[in-house]
């Protein structure tokens, strides 16, 4: 069982671009640039190009493109080749997960027949005590707002959301393989954190969050991901970020926000941990376990095997005791920036909400697991003066018409 369990999952941390060879364009938005900042002139690269990186400098990487040298903002390159968006619910149909679905009801049927307690270890873990898989289910299925700026939006709604014992994957030539293991264990964190603090099933305040996920991830390298946002009920301020797309603000991070560029600053911050691998890549898990879980699974249940579990402890204890290295933290900010200035939102959001915060009470959970404020704001301010901002119109701020609707 032990080899067997190996192959449920396999993940490594993130190392240097350099080290993981190429890297592709996946951005619009994507130039060489004469110097490692996005102010900086550049040449426009092409969706899919291929990049060879030599060095890196916070936030970019030097890189040759044919008989061309310059750098490149790592949000706007990926270490993965492109891949298709992922579609959460979409069962696949391949020729190896039918043969791997017979296999595993094989195998189910033989051992109950010999009463084998092994399979019991691939059962869901603490089921009903660590994951709330229902309230994730809500936030995922919540519906994105017509756009009202001209900006991409992801398709509005999921239609026949079933995503318990799926595979998350509209096609295994469309979807990368590590695509689809991120979310699947991004996921499960999620669900972790939901069973934590109980979800605000505001579908107006979820959809506005989601507009503004959806216009960042726009000019993002993760076009493979579905970004969802969601809200959780406590007076912590404090906002959470998990493989595979999913971003939580609790409603005291939200009582604390005074504009819309602050919002999109702290949604910025989180998906620039997602976007730039902060919690390093997957690899696909074994089919045939995965679905041999599903089928020993509760009716209705979704599956956590037990490898999973114990990296889910891991990555839960860095969401709320450890935090990650202050080095990815001012990353994070960087990408902040970055993202919020490339589609027309003010550069200072995050710093502006970061100075409000700073001698603000309920921050303990935040100040934990984050650098100290002062340090974060003083590097905010540089990567401010050296950003480069779209200018266009945003439209008009909404975030006070939520904000007004909040509990006390």
């Amino acid at each position: 069982m032990r080899a067997l369990s190996h192959t449920f999952l396999f993940l490594f941390l993130a190392q240097t671009l350099i080290a993981k060879g190429n890297v592709y364009v996946q951005s619009t938005k994507a130039k060489l640039l004469s110097q490692p900042k996005l102010s900086a002139d550049g040449f426009p690269l092409q969706m899919g190009d291929v990049l060879a990186p030599v060095s890196e400098q916070g936030l970019f990487v030097q890189v040759r493109a044919e008989n061309r040298s310059g750098w490149v903002s790592k949000l706007f390159v990926s270490p993965l080749p492109p891949g298709n968006q992922i579609k959460l619910g979409v069962t696949s149909n391949s020729s190896e997960a039918v043969v791997a679905r017979q296999r595993a009801s094989d195998f189910t049927k033989t051992a109950a027949a010999r009463g084998l307690s092994e399979t019991q270890k691939m059962r869901v873990r603490g089921e009903g005590d660590l994951y709330d898989f229902e309230s994730l289910r809500w936030v995922e299925s919540v519906p994105f707002p017509e756009s009202t700026n001209n900006q991409n939006q992801p398709n509005a709604k999921i239609e026949n959301l079933n995503i318990g014992n799926s595979v998350y994957s509209n096609s295994e030539l469309d979807v990368l393989a590590e695509t689809k293991a991120e979310v699947k264990v991004g996921r499960s964190l999620a669900a972790r954190l939901l069973k934590k603090y109980p979800v605000v099933k505001d579908v107006e305040l979820t959809g506005y969050l989601n507009t503004i996920a959806s216009r960042l991830a726009s000019v993002s390298s993760r076009k493979d991901l579905s970004f969802r946002v969601g809200v959780i009920e406590s007076q912590e301020v404090n906002a959470f970020a998990c493989p595979g797309g999913f971003v939580f603000l609790t409603t005291g991070t939200l009582k604390k926000i005074q504009t819309e560029s602050e919002l999109a600053g702290i949604i910025g911050h989180e998906m620039g941990h997602i976007v730039l691998f902060h919690n390093g890549e997957f690899k696909q898990s074994n089919l045939f376990l995965d679905i041999l879980s599903g089928l020993l699974s509760p009716p209705g249940g979704e599956v956590v095997n037990a490898t999973t579990s114990a990296l889910l402890d891991e990555m839960e204890k860095q969401l709320f005791e450890t935090g990650r290295d202050m080095k990815l933290e001012l990353e994070a900010d960087e990408a902040a920036v970055g993202l919020t200035s490339q589609v027309g939102y003010s550069p200072m959001g995050l710093s502006n909400f970061l100075n409000t915060i700073s001698k603000a009470e309920g921050t303990e959970s935040l100040k934990k697991t984050h650098p100290d404020t002062t340090i974060r704001i003083a590097k905010l301010v540089y990567f401010e003066s050296i950003s480069s901002s779209d200018n266009s119109s945003i439209g008009k701020d909404r975030f006070s018409e939520f904000k007004s609707k909040l509990k006390p």
